[in-house]
């Protein structure tokens, strides 16, 4: 090897001559393998494929004559033969025309020329037998073929199998030859290789040998160097041949490190110091453990913390010291601590509301992150940050406590508004009802009296007419008579009385129940009066109810009444009236298209039960759970205040009453209000 070249010279050297190696054997590898493809790619198209073809031609030949045979000796019917004829013939021709295509005489085989020559010359002579042999039997002319199989197949006969038989016997002996061919080429390309192979590794070896024994030289020489200024030398030097510069900027590296070193020294000091102050100033609790867990430091906040001095913590085990039970008192096991995990896996772990131990034995909550102390190739322990929370714990149950304040007292103040909506919407629905009441009484008053005259006046029409007729019918004129008879006729007037009577009936009758439904509307008006507690009678009360909102329910439902008689009950009417409408309401909306709605009543010791039960669609666990929540509607947007069962709801309790709901979903909804009939237990304002 050259001396005096520096490492990079010398490598550069290396790596040219490894190419050229590489690149050498590459171009032999390459050449001998483009020889055994064409080798290969001859041997397939030019002897495979063609003897292939050449055996297809053969065993459809031998296909055709025994078809032949068969209709010869009656066992198939010629007519079957025609299509097994055509289609062999087209077989035969495809077959021939791929061996001529594929086929190269590569040898120059003259005999092989010859063979295909005379093949060629007979194979007209075979298409015309074909054709001919078909048409006999389509024609189902069995002598005829017998014939022509005699005369002209026979005759084809050996000469196309000779010729076939003696020429895929060459292909086969050129595929031989060139088997051969193949592997002799293999052989040599194998050896060509071999030897290049040979040569550049002992030419590579002996380079590289050199190449080693000069870089450990070097290597040494600069460990001596190195080990001189770790002893404190002040100068080192270094022994190099001139065109070296690697060593020469190796040497000046190496001096102005040492220049360095007591700077970078004095450098690692003062951060040393800057750590250690910000470590003890840290007001959160900061303490590190060891792979086994061992207190390995701790900052003054977190010994003030855990009560200890640092020499009772050092060495001690943690989980053991202070983090060993739960807040309920529980034992912590190691396995399941999240800074035993952290030691094991090396993941990042933050806990907020466990509790660490004190000396004294007092558990505090604490909020800690515990992080890996991470070495170049393993994590030793692990770094806990930990927080005292008692402070941040009892604020959170302040502002708890605060927000559950503010949220019943803005669920009151949402009662008290759905009240008063609905005590507007009733008040003013009460004065329309008492002034549509007082407006319909007078007319109704006249019109009764009227009925009374109309009727008066009708019988006494009627008996003047009896009177006439009975005067006409005495008199002795007959054209008087028929004169009399037929305007009887023309004005029907036995009809006319009889209906007059029905009309006058019916008129009476809905007087009646005109009046009835004003003094319905005269009872529902009474929701405005004061909130005065007064004995009343909830079957009139809820029949009243039934009565104003017939147009409404009847729409969508058939009312049931099954009430029982009822003692009359101390409550405030009007505000009772009024859960009743919403719970009839609420009936009406469930029921998708046409249903029933059950009214009953029922008393049961010191209570009363009003019972609405409908068939509507029903309601699963969480509606039924929040019905009487204020603002929560089952109804679609808009539709709805979801105020209706909350005032009802909150009526029924000032009552000292209850609900009781039974539904389920497609099986409809039972509502029944319990009253006590002595009445709440002090007067309500």
């Amino acid at each position: 090897m050259p001396r005096g070249l520096s490492i990079r010279r010398r490598l550069a050297l290396h790596v040219l001559l490894t190419g050229g190696v590489m690149l050498a054997l590459s171009l032999v590898f390459v050449f001998s393998q483009q020889h055994t493809d064409r080798a290969e790619r001859l041997i397939f198209d030019h002897e495979l494929a063609p003897g292939t073809a050449l055996r297809e031609v053969e065993r459809r030949l031998l296909s055709v004559q025994a078809q032949l045979q068969a209709v010869l000796l009656g066992a198939t019917p010629p007519s079957a033969m025609h299509e097994i004829l055509v289609r062999e013939g087209a077989q035969l021709r495809s077959g021939w025309e791929a061996f001529r295509r594929d086929h190269r005489n590569w040898l120059h085989d003259a005999r092989e020329t010859q063979l295909i020559a005379t093949l060629e010359a007979h194979l007209p002579a075979l298409w015309d037998f074909l054709a001919r042999a078909g048409e006999t039997c389509r024609t189902d002319d069995r002598a005829a073929l017998a014939r022509l199989v005699g005369s002209d197949w026979s005759g084809l006969q050996p000469t196309l199998f000779g010729n076939l038989r003696e020429l895929a016997t060459t292909q086969d002996r050129h595929i031989d030859l060139a088997l051969q061919d193949l592997q002799q080429s293999r052989q040599h390309s194998a050896i060509l290789v071999g030897s290049l192979l040979a040569a550049g590794m002992v030419l590579l070896g002996g380079f590289a040998l050199g190449l080693q024994r000069y870089v450990t030289r070097r290597i040494a020489a600069i460990e001596h160097a190195l080990d001189e200024m770790a002893a404190g030398t002040a100068t080192v030097a270094m022994s190099r041949r001139p065109g070296e510069t690697e060593m020469s900027r190796i040497a000046d590296a190496i001096g102005r490190t040492a220049a360095q070193l007591g700077e970078s020294h004095e450098a690692i000091a003062i951060l040393l110091r800057r750590q250690h102050t910000i470590f003890e100033s840290l007001a959160e609790g900061v303490y590190g453990v060891d792979a086994d867990g061992r207190i390995m430091f701790a900052n003054p906040a977190a010994l003030a913390m855990l009560g200890y001095a640092e020499h009772e913590v050092l060495g001690s085990s943690a989980h053991e010291l202070f983090h060993h039970h739960h807040a309920d008192g529980r034992p912590y096991p190691l396995e399941e601590c999240p800074i035993a995990a952290t030691r094991r896996t090396g993941c990042v772990s933050r806990r907020v509301g466990e509790v660490f131990f004190r000396k004294d034995g007092n558990a505090f909550p604490v909020e800690y992150t515990s992080a890996p102390l991470r070495t170049a190739d393993e994590s030793p322990g692990c770094v806990v940050v930990l927080h005292d929370i008692t402070e941040r714990i009892e604020q959170d149950r302040l502002l708890r406590e605060t927000v559950a304040e503010l949220r019943d007292t803005n669920m009151r103040l949402g009662e008290a508004q759905g009240q008063l909506v609905q005590a507007e919407k009733l008040a003013g629905l009460g004065q329309l009802a008492a002034g549509v009441a007082h407006e319909i009484n007078n007319p109704i008053a006249f019109i009764q009296s009227d009925i009374g005259a109309f009727e008066k006046y009708l019988q006494d029409l009627f008996t003047l007419i009896d009177g006439y007729e009975a005067l006409i019918a005495g008199r002795s004129d007959a054209s008087l008579r028929d004169a009399a008879a037929r305007l009887r006729k023309k004005a029907d007037l036995d009809f006319v009385r009889d209906d007059l009577r029905t009309l006058a009936a019916e008129s009476r009758d809905g007087l009646r129940r005109v009046a009835r439904i004003v003094a319905d509307l005269k009872d529902f008006s009474r929701v405005d009066e004061d909130g005065e507690l007064a004995e009343t009678d909830l079957v009139q009360g809820l029949e009243s109810t039934l009565n104003v909102m017939h147009a409404t329910i009847a729409e969508k439902a058939d009312v049931v009444r099954d009430c029982a008689p009822l003692p009359a009950v101390r409550c405030q009417a009007g505000q009772i009236h009024q859960v009743i409408v919403n719970l009839l309401l609420n009936a009406v909306h469930a029921i998708e298209s046409r249903g029933t709605i059950t009214v009953s009543t029922r008393q049961r010791g010191d209570e009363v039960c009003v019972e609405i039960r409908d068939t509507g669609r029903g309601m699963d666990e969480q509606e039924r759970a929040r019905m009487f929540d204020p603002f929560f509607t089952t109804k679609p947007v808009g539709k709805g205040t979801g105020l209706g069962l909350s005032v009802s709801y909150s009526i029924v309790q000032r009552h000292n009453g209850r609900f009781e709901v039974d539904s389920a979903p497609g099986q409809g909804t039972t509502v029944r209000v319990w009253l006590p009939v002595g009445g709440p237990a002090c007067t309500m304002a």
